[in-house]
């Protein structure tokens, strides 16, 4: 049972992950920092995500 909840945890943290990083390439920003800021943060990774304005060219 507990490695069913480890499983569980790290499928949810990668896609927070892959879910910010595709938030932060939509605004122009890199994907890796976008992914690791999901990853680690969860929801307020993604919150931090919407939040931040576009980057200018």
């Amino acid at each position: 049972m507990p490695n069913n909840l480890l499983y569980l945890s790290l499928a949810i943290a990668v896609a927070m992950g892959a879910w910010t990083a595709f938030l932060f390439e939509k605004k122009g920003r890199k994907r890796p920092v976008g992914f690791w800021l999901g990853f680690l943060f969860g929801i307020i990774g993604v919150i931090i995500a919407y939040t931040l304005s576009s980057k200018k060219n």
